[in-house]
């Protein structure tokens, strides 16, 4: 039907055609005589459309295809690069790491206690003894010392020889931020066996952690986890001093550790490393009192400590700072020994003594570090710090401090808080210390 009506249209097309071609006589002559002869040239301009249409489509689907071969390989180019990230993100160390800070002797002679008794009103505050070395033992991880002394309040408080103090000395230890204190040292049993426990739980009601001393064997070791790494201490005591005589020990109790077993430490070094510790580390209470120089037994027993898996080794009980040493392990790790770090805070002096060395002490500040992909842990950093423990008077009595030697001398934040003659004792406990704790040991 739609053929039919297309014929007609096109001979009305056509008749009309030729009769306006037969009153122009000047016009050319048409081509077009017949109906098929008009469909074929209809057919042929529909081609040439088409065909202009089908390249334009081909043109354009060019252009599209080259655009998204632009995109493709800026897409490729994209992922390699984001790949290469990737490998060198998974090569790169992801590095955590933990500041430990070790200090000395933490003493109580009775004129400490005295003062502390007087400023507390009726109570006891030994704040003052720290009010110029908190933040810097604040400024730490973990913040850890030799509590020589014991805690027990059915006994009279007292000094040497037979130490003892209120809670509030812990709890004033905690404020100023220290994190554990070690309890195996030959004060331990001042106050009898009745003392080693009170004393522990003296230390965990004031929120610190001890370790030396223990209630059951799995306190033996302390594990504790900073920034994702995990240390390990432990404490051991050559023995406590006994009941009559100061010089010989008394015999061994069930609740302390002590240094005359070897394969206990190393059974106790190696179940700290399978409890998963990243460091360890060791408080032996040891060696010689007045002592500079560590003898035989210390050097080769801390020696063995580090070959048996220990990281560092942290010595007291002479009471005057001896040798920091490094020592390589039979299995090519790094140890660091030292031997002594002196009195932390102490009413032993120069005057009292008439040994100036007592009155100098070392901090160590200690940078652990470990890459969490392969696993490789590292003493990253040692630094030394140098501690004068210097004696003021006041309304309440002998106000004993510690004193960071760099906060007081040239430069140092606390420069103008002393007098000439204080910086002189100060100046001389930071070269005596630097220089003793940097002499070798045979």
């Amino acid at each position: 039907m739609k053929k039919k009506y297309l014929l007609i249209f096109l001979s009305l097309i056509m008749a009309l055609g030729l009769g306006a071609c037969s009153n122009n006589k000047d016009s050319k002559e048409i081509t077009i005589k017949t109906v098929t002869d008009l469909i074929t040239r209809l057919d042929n301009y529909q081609k040439v459309k088409e065909e202009e249409k089908r390249l334009a489509e081909e043109e354009k689907k060019q252009k599209t295809s080259k655009k998204s071969i632009q995109e493709i390989e800026k897409e490729e180019i994209e992922a390699k690069a984001k790949k290469e990230l990737e490998e060198r993100a998974k090569k790169k160390p992801v590095i955590k790491k933990a500041k430990l800070k070790a200090f000395g002797d933490i003493m109580a002679h009775i004129a400490q206690i005295q003062y502390a008794h007087n400023k507390g009103g009726g109570e006891y505050d030994f704040s003052d003894q720290f009010t110029y070395i908190k933040d810097f033992v604040k400024n730490a991880d973990i913040s850890i010392g030799n509590f020589e002394t014991t805690s027990n309040p059915n006994l009279p408080y007292a000094g040497f020889p037979r130490f003892n103090v209120p809670e509030s000395y812990l709890k004033n230890l905690k404020d100023i931020g220290f994190d554990i204190v070690t309890t195996a040292n030959n004060h331990s049993m001042d106050t009898e066996l009745e003392g080693v426990m009170t004393t522990m739980d003296a230390v965990k009601k004031a929120g610190l952690d001890y370790v030396g001393s223990f209630k059951n064997k799995s306190e033996r070791i302390l594990l504790k986890e900073v920034n994702g790494i995990k240390i390990a201490f432990l404490a051991y005591t050559y023995g406590c001093n006994g009941r009559e005589n100061l010089i010989v020990p008394r015999e061994e109790v069930d609740n302390l550790c002590y240094l005359s077993n070897e394969e206990e430490i190393k059974k106790d070094i190696s179940m700290a490393k399978a409890q998963g510790a990243d460091f360890v580390v060791v408080y032996p209470h040891w060696g010689i009192e007045y002592q500079s120089m560590p003898n035989e037994a210390q050097t080769s027993l801390g020696r063995k400590m580090i070959d048996w898996g220990a990281d560092l080794v942290i010595g007291n009980h002479p009471h005057v700072v001896e040798p920091v040493e490094l020592y390589q392990a039979s299995d090519g790790r790094e140890g660091l020994i030292a031997y002594a770090l002196g009195n932390f805070i102490s009413y032993q002096n120069y005057e009292n003594n008439k040994d100036i060395r007592v009155e100098q002490s070392l901090a160590l500040e200690i940078d652990l570090e470990k890459d969490l992909k392969s696993g490789k842990k590292k003493i990253a950093d040692v630094t030394f710090h140098p501690i004068w423990v210097g004696s003021y008077y006041n309304e309440y009595g002998i106000d004993v401090k510690n004193h960071l030697t760099e906060d007081f001398l040239e430069g140092g934040k606390y420069f103008d808080l002393v007098n000439e003659s204080q910086r002189a004792r100060i100046k001389k406990a930071n070269d005596m210390t630097l220089k003793i704790a940097n002499t070798g040991v045979q």
